[in-house]
């Protein structure tokens, strides 16, 4: 057990970020304050981690998001991949679905990765031990105290702890607590949604037999099965995860869990051909599909808007597609991020309210699509009986075999793997336009497409290292912000491959330099290349800026204007240059029109890696029925931005560029 840490007479604590709830989710949110330099304290109610656990598997966004942490590999390293799915009736399987392949090309995880919730805690705990960040374990949330905070004033929660009470005072509250959030619940936030009339069992066996070797998925009249993959059992055999209905008739007059597995085991047996030599844990839980009304604390409330539902406080599903531990731990990177910029000033308090418009969709989409999934699979009507009997025995072949070679494929994988996710980028033309049209684009709003083998050979490295304070906007020694236990020069949590420095021409894949987690340009192709390294070395030059230019120069004018129009992101605040660093880290790569993005394309990528705003001199489709020049895109991008900021970009001594709010 962690103890919280010392605290002064009175028994109290400050700091910029409690996180309450030390699950998978809340230690992700403390992870990342540890990433960002933002400091925080991890408190639970429970004396440790995890043992056991439900949520098990990683889908392909998760580990792009532990890379940026540099924990992929620990990851990869302890975990079981699942490269396939097999649908099947009865004990009859009916093809095999290869995830690895429909994925690959798309992201460096392909496939789902098995890693249970007790692993992911056990990672995500020792990472922040080794920031001298350690959680502080049996330390539960008892109420919000005080008056409601006004101007910079904090929140104040009162903790329960084996000492004796504690209050904390804190910038902002992430509440991490669970399905059954104590924090929630003081807040008066309701929790719509229902709760499936039927019990289901979960449980971890050794000596399996009857599956596949990735996932299993299996259907009958009244039964389903699902089995994951956890490894071999040391004896030979294999370890799965398995997950099954209790119909009345397995729980008539049955008393206690041991006859209940009795049950869950004879029907795997008799309905799907799955046996195993013995359990190593067994449990049965009801399902739950339910969204919080609202993800932020209202602004009138004791909290002042300032707490925020992550994970399972926000939003429970079933657990099909493997995604609900998923969408936590994608909850608590998108809010640390907004909280951080708001922190250094990088952006305006109001930039928070973004956080509830991206992520209450997402867990309002996967709770309508699993809830109609579950549904179908789980459902005593005579419909889906009739689907389960005969429609989905015929189909299932077909699509297994059709998914891999159509272009469909590809999409299905990027919703099971979450890589799809899009939010709306107010501001930008490009969104309103598609909003317009009911379309979202392929790049701009969503993760930064993955781009393979990304950089040029031949290239050298130039520049600032990415996320570097430039002169004049910290201590000399360039410090600030940096997590305590993190080495000087901010090693931890760098991809292997990522050069020191890590900005300028990038040799391996384009997500490499989203590990360093800041604001950055993005530039593809040559069209774009030569105006990148130039800002990267040593400032834009003043003429590729040239309204009508070429179409080289147009896109080098957009590289250019992307990263020294956003400048105040590298620093904080807003302000003028230095006048010695470029401001956002640029980084150039091969153009990939497979991706969406070809030659001549700059991109701004937030530090979570979602695209912001997007510029190329050969506009989508949807953009051309409006073209423009690209350059007065973008400073309509930049005039919005300070306005919504009510501040004042002075001209760059070095560039001579800048613009003021209308």
């Amino acid at each position: 057990m962690s103890p919280l840490p010392e605290t002064e007479p009175g028994r109290r604590l400050s700091t910029d970020v409690l996180v309450v709830g030390a699950g998978p989710t809340g230690l992700m949110a403390g992870a990342w304050c540890a990433k960002l330099g933002v400091k925080a304290l991890v408190v639970d109610g429970k004396a440790g981690p995890t043992r056991e656990s439900r949520a098990l598997g990683l889908q392909a966004r998760s580990l792009e998001v532990y890379r940026q942490l540099g924990l992929a590999q620990a990851v990869l390293d302890a975990a079981t991949p699942a490269a396939t799915i097999s649908p099947g009736y009865r004990h009859r399987t009916l093809g095999t679905l290869p995830l690895g392949r429909v994925g690959h090309g798309l992201t460096p995880f392909p496939g789902i990765t098995v890693f249970e919730q007790s692993a992911n805690e056990e990672l995500l705990a020792g990472y922040l031990a080794r920031q001298r960040r350690p959680v502080a374990w049996s330390a539960s949330f008892r109420a919000f105290a005080g008056t409601p905070p006004a101007g910079d004033r904090p929140v104040a929660v009162d903790l329960d702890s084996p000492d004796g009470p504690v209050r904390v005072t804190a910038r902002y509250v992430v509440a991490a607590d669970g399905a059954s959030s104590p924090v929630r619940t003081a807040l008066g936030i309701g929790f719509e949604g229902a709760t499936n009339r039927f019990e289901f069992y979960v449980l971890d066996a050794h000596g399996v037999t009857g599956t596949e070797a990735g996932i299993t998925l299996r259907a009958s009249r009244e039964h389903f099965m699902l089995a994951f993959p956890m490894g071999a059992d040391g004896s030979g055999g294999r370890r799965a995860r398995l997950l099954g209905i209790l119909r009345a008739e397995d729980r008539a007059g049955v008393p206690d869990h041991a006859h209940h597995e009795a049950r869950a085991r004879a029907s795997l047996a008799e309905e799907f051909g799955v046996r195993y030599a013995g359990t190593e844990w067994y449990s049965t839980y009801r399902v739950h599909h339910r969204v919080a009304a609202a993800f932020r604390s209202g602004g009138s409330d004791a909290t002042a808007g300032r707490v925020f539902l992550v994970g399972d406080a926000a939003h429970i599903h079933s657990p099909v597609g493997a995604q609900g531990m998923n969408t936590g731990l994608q909850d608590a990177q998108n809010i640390v991020v907004k909280i951080a910029d708001v922190l250094v000033g990088r952006a305006p308090e109001q930039s928070l309210d973004r956080y509830e418009a991206e992520r209450r969709p997402v867990a309002l989409n996967l709770v309508r699509t699993t809830d109609v999934v579950f549904g179908a699979i789980t459902s005593a009507s005579a419909g889906a009986r009739l689907f389960r009997t005969l429609v989905f025995p015929a189909v299932a072949p077909l699509v297994v075999r059709l998914v891999p070679r159509s272009p469909a494929g590809g999409r299905l994988f990027g919703y099971l793997s979450q890589i799809r996710i899009h939010y709306w980028m107010p501001g930008t033309e490009a969104e309103q336009s598609s909003r317009r049209w009911g379309r979202r684009g392929r790049v701009l709003g969503r993760r930064l497409p993955w781009v393979p083998d990304a950089g040029f050979p031949d290239a050298g490295r130039a520049g600032p290292r990415a996320g570097a304070v430039p002169d004049g906007a910290g201590p000399e020694d360039g410090s600030e912000g940096r997590s305590e236990g993190v080495p000087e020069g901010g090693s931890e949590g760098r991809s292997e491959g990522v050069p020191e420095g890590g900005s300028g021409e990038a040799r391996g894949d384009n997500h490499e330099s989203l590990t360093e987690a800041v604001w950055q340009v993005h530039a593809y192709g040559p069209a774009a290349a030569g105006a990148a390294r130039e800002l990267a070395a040593a400032g834009a030059a003043r003429e590729l800026a040239a309204a009508g230019a070429a179409r080289e120069l147009a896109a080098a004018g957009a590289a250019r204007e992307l990263a020294e129009r956003h400048r105040e992101k590298a620093a904080g605040g807003v302000g003028p240059s230095s006048g010695t660093g470029s401001g956002l880290p640029v980084f150039t790569y091969r153009a990939a029109p497979e991706a969406g993005l070809p030659d001549g394309t700059a991109v701004l990528l937030r530090p979570d890696g979602f695209v912001a705003a997007l510029e190329s001199a050969d506009p989508p489709a949807t953009a051309r029925r409006r073209r423009r020049p690209p350059i007065p895109r973008i400073h309509g991008w930049i005039s919005a931005w300070n306005a919504r900021n009510q501040r004042t970009v002075r001209s760059s001594p070095a560039t001579g560029v800048g613009v003021s709010p209308r």
